[in-house]
């Protein structure tokens, strides 16, 4: 074992410990737990929360999270990590989670930390389901925790825009609009369609019920737990690597990773948002350092109250919507992706009237004409159904592409400065040298590589290919540009007339200043 190894206080908190992970097939938790097996090898067990889904059972699940190419790393340094990950069946909707008496036993004799990041992460949940998943599994948690004999340490992973209805969000857990016992209540015997129609006024001032039901899950936290050893985690919206185990991994189409790849197809080409409004995107590597930072911390400190984490990177104030369009997007045009429509591009806009306007131009009435194309060769439309899904999607993020928010990070520096040097570089979330551009390209090439599953050898065929659909592109505006001056100028010999001396006026200017720069000679 290296010095380094040695020398960290993480890694020797983790040795012999054994660790209960929920939503272990999610983003986050994949990331957690190739982390885990990858820097602290002396783990004894890890114990993954996972259901049946789709006829195949947990074995066959974790199987197959195990061969991504995510754990590629990992199996090179240590590859008999496989022996010390055991699933268990269960899922968070059930009572108990669904475990067993053996697999509860299991976890109550020998568990020592608990991740949970299990919950539904899609905006408008209906709200029982929300409320199910994400506030009623917490109480599950919590009371399993509860009965564990060796528990050290509990860490819940919530979110930033928990409490999106204040613009300075402190890292506190603030009392809700409703107390959860009393929706939980109504969840059991209220109809669904009475719920779904007073689902806007429970929520009040937040956009959707996955920010609501976080909101919920932090109270109950904070009402159920106070003799637990428990901290609070708030990620803001989650993407790619950064560095660990290699840069720009992805594997869903969440947050800004629908937006590179609808964008890089030509789907989508305008959005509701503010240039100016900050976009705050965290690495996925950062948020599980820092989770794993947190659990030890937690462990070794028991600290009497609940500390809540922002980790986030809105407190660098370099990155904007209109920046990503600008870093991240413009990659696009040498990052291609297989089989575009259109060249991408896209802009967002405060002015609804201007955004329908664009959206019809620009993605309704090419989706219908190429459907029709498409029937006329003999083959399913399909396209009109792609961009209503895709508008569906992108119309869930108007809030926050339009807000701004204020994460203090008070508690993560003090968090980073009761680490050893050694444990800084191990497990580093300091985001301060994070490169956005450089970021945005890895993040691309990701998408392409780990999302799309498209070979990067063919990147040379579909940079060709944009070229080609720059050209057209550009044909067909000047072509309508041309067609509509025509329509409307081209009818009265007059206006004929005045447009020509205009143009010649225009050539007239750009020749002069085109000889003064010196073009001409060029």
């Amino acid at each position: 074992m290296s010095a380094s190894t040695e020398a960290s206080a993480i890694i020797e908190f983790f040795k012999r410990k054994s660790i209960f992970i929920t939503g272990a097939t999610g983003f986050i938790g994949k990331q957690l737990v190739e982390k885990l097996v990858r820097s602290c090898p002396d783990i004894e067990h890890i114990y993954l929360l996972i259901r049946p889904k789709r006829g195949r059972n947990v074995n066959d699940r974790l199987k197959e999270l195990l061969e991504s190419p995510l754990f590629n790393t990992a199996r090179t340094i240590n590859p008999n990590f496989e022996k010390k990950i055991i699933a268990l069946q269960g899922d968070i909707l059930d009572p108990n989670l669904g475990l067993n008496a053996t697999d509860e036993c299991t976890l109550i004799e020998n568990c020592h930390i608990v991740f949970h990041s299990a919950a539904t992460v899609r905006f408008h949940e209906p709200l029982r389901l929300a409320v199910q998943m994400n506030v009623a599994s917490v109480i599950k948690i919590l009371a399993l925790c509860h009965k564990m004999k060796k528990l050290q340490s509990v860490v819940h992973v919530s979110t930033a825009y928990a409490n999106c209805n204040r613009n300075d969000v402190a890292e506190m857990i603030y009392p809700p609009p409703i107390q959860p016992s009393k929706l939980l209540d109504a969840s059991e015997w209220m109809d669904d369609q009475v719920l779904d129609v007073l689902t806007n006024k429970i929520i009040n001032d937040r956009p959707n019920t996955y920010t609501f039901t976080k909101a919920l899950a932090e109270y109950v936290i904070s009402q159920e737990s106070t003799d637990l050893p428990i901290a609070i985690i708030r990620p803001s919206i989650v993407g790619c690597t950064w560095r660990e185990p290699m840069p720009g991994w992805i594997d869903n189409y969440n947050g800004a990773s629908g937006l590179i790849v609808a964008t890089s197809k030509g789907l989508l080409r305008a959005m509701i948002g503010s240039n100016q409004a900050t976009a705050d995107i965290i690495p996925v590597d950062i948020c599980v350092n820092m989770m794993i930072a947190i659990a030890w911390h937690t462990g070794i400190k028991n600290p009497k109250t609940i500390p809540v984490y922002h980790c986030c990177t809105g407190h660098l104030g370099t990155l904007t919507w209109g920046k990503i369009l600008e870093h991240g997007l413009g990659h696009l045009d040498t990052i291609c992706m297989e089989n575009a429509i259109s060249f991408p591009h896209l802009q967002f806009t405060e002015n609804r009237f201007r955004y329908f306007y664009l959206r019809f131009l620009q993605e309704v009435l090419p989706a219908f004409i190429l459907d029709c194309y498409m029937r006329l060769i003999g083959r399913k439309p399909i396209f009109s159904k792609i961009c209503d899904k895709i508008y569906k999607n992108v119309r869930t993020l108007d809030f926050f592409t339009t807000h701004s928010w204020v994460f203090p990070n008070d508690n993560s520096i003090l968090l980073q400065n009761e680490m050893s040097d050694v444990d800084q570089q191990i497990f580093n979330f300091d985001v301060k040298d994070l490169d956005w551009s450089q970021y945005w390209r890895i993040y691309c090439l990701g998408a392409k590589q780990y999302l799309l599953r498209e070979d990067l050898a063919h990147m040379p065929q579909c940079r060709k290919r944009n070229q080609r659909l720059k050209r057209l592109q550009n044909f067909l505006w000047f072509t309508s540009i041309a067609l509509i001056v025509k329509l409307v100028f081209f009818k009265s010999f007059k206006f004929h007339r005045i447009l020509i001396v205009f143009l010649r006026l225009i050539i007239s200017v750009l020749s002069t200043i085109t000889t003064k720069i010196g073009v001409n000679k060029k």
